[in-house]
């Protein structure tokens, strides 16, 4: 009789810990939002075997009844194709609370800067509106994977990161000047070079951009044009310079180092004179190449920073082998002495090819047809190496 006692109240006890947890659940779920169901998947007995399919059939039925009262029919169509290539392993963004999505620690080449600047990617929420808006671009975050990564899709696609003292400022160059909470220091490059900063002193200047993502696919031509860019030291590519009879020279905004890598595997940089003016190295067969970069999740670091007053070193590093956990080898680097260009006065320099080595609050990424997944973005402002040279250096000039 005890022990019969015992498995009630024990069965008891069970019961009312799940009634609890359902009760939990449910509760935090927000009001007029659809939970989908969480699907875990096992392997039926032969016996009831042909009863779990026909059950299947008609929840997944049901579920998309539901889906279509609330969704595009392209849209719902789009999600119903990915849902059947992926069940056995299909987890609902909602239930991602239970199941967080482990982030890997990135390595650092250089030491961060004590209170400087840093951005890193919000893997729930990538328009956070603190440090990154590109709603109006739809071709930028167009779904979320089930392993957490964001899809980037075909196209012209331009991420723009803003410094949390900066906040998201306008690209149109009316708007910011005339913003209500600070002002671009000038659109001269002699004077940027004494100020140190477009627009606040704490600016990113010397950082370490690191960027972990699968390209997927792009055209698949050699080089110049399929490539993905870290961009840096602009603020603004709205005006372009055959624009500059109409006003101020606001192209001049456009002044920028780049960090690319190709879909061949091939790296370089450019140099922005002011926009739209390049000056580039040119890919050739002696090119270092990190090999094929497809369909793997790789690491690419982007470091810029001040040697001097008067020159910049750029360093391009990268993770092929192990998903941007590192370690890291450095692939390409250069310096900028102030003879790379030949057309820089025209925004006011003292030289024409004089060195960009004042800081922007903007970080771009952008990308030239290609279709891409990004998995993970940091920025961090660092502390230059003591070590300013070595034997591989390559001296851009002209």
């Amino acid at each position: 009789m005890h022990l019969h006692t015992t498995e009630f109240v024990l069965s008891l006890l069970f019961f009312m810990l799940i009634t609890v947890m359902v009760i939990t659940i449910t509760s935090s779920t927000p009001s007029g939002y659809h939970l989908s169901k969480f699907y875990i998947y096992a392997e039926p007995s032969d016996n009831n075997k042909e009863k779990a399919e026909d059950k299947e059939g008609k929840e997944t039925t049901i579920d998309k009844e539901e889906q279509e009262q609330t969704k595009d029919k392209d849209k719902e169509e789009k999600n119903s194709d990915e849902k059947e290539k992926s069940q056995t392993s299909y987890i609902d963004p909602a239930y991602r609370s239970f199941f967080p999505i482990k982030r890997i620690v990135i390595p650092e080449v250089y030491e961060t800067l004590a209170n400087g600047q840093s951005y890193r990617f919000n893997i729930n929420n990538p328009n956070d509106k603190v440090q990154v808006d590109k709603t109006d671009k739809s071709n930028v975050f167009t779904k979320q994977n089930d392993d957490g990564s964001w899809r980037i899709d075909y196209g012209r696609p331009r991420i723009d990161i803003h410094t949390k003292d900066a906040g998201i400022l306008p690209d149109k160059v009316d708007q910011l000047n005339n913003m209500s909470k600070g002002k671009i220091q000038s659109w001269d490059y002699s004077e940027l070079k004494k100020i140190g900063y477009w627009y606040k002193p704490t600016d990113w200047k010397n950082i370490e951009v690191t960027l972990i993502f699968k390209l997927l696919d792009s055209a698949r031509s050699k080089g110049d044009s399929h490539s993905i860019s870290i961009v840096t030291r602009s603020i603004s590519h709205s005006q372009l310079d055959n624009d500059y009879k109409k006003g101020p020279k606001f192209f001049c905004g456009g002044s920028s180092y780049h960090n690319n890598l190709s879909n061949e595997g091939q790296v370089r940089n450019k140099k922005e004179q002011f926009h739209i003016d390049y000056e580039w190295e040119r890919y050739n067969d002696e090119m270092k190449t990190v090999g094929d970069i497809y369909n793997k999740i790789i690491g690419f670091k982007a470091i810029s920073y001040n040697l001097n007053d008067t020159a910049v070193k750029l360093e391009t590093w990268i993770d092929t082998e192990n998903g941007g956990k590192g370690p890291y080898k450095k692939v390409h680097q250069a310096i900028d002495n102030g003879q790379w260009g030949d057309n820089m006065k025209l925004c006011g320099a003292e030289t024409d090819g004089q060195a960009i080595t004042w800081g922007s609050p903007i970080v771009i990424i952008k990308a030239n047809d290609f279709k891409f997944d990004i998995y993970d973005l940091e920025i961090r402002e660092i502390v230059p190496p003591t070590k300013l040279y070595d034997d591989s250096n390559v001296i851009i000039s002209n």
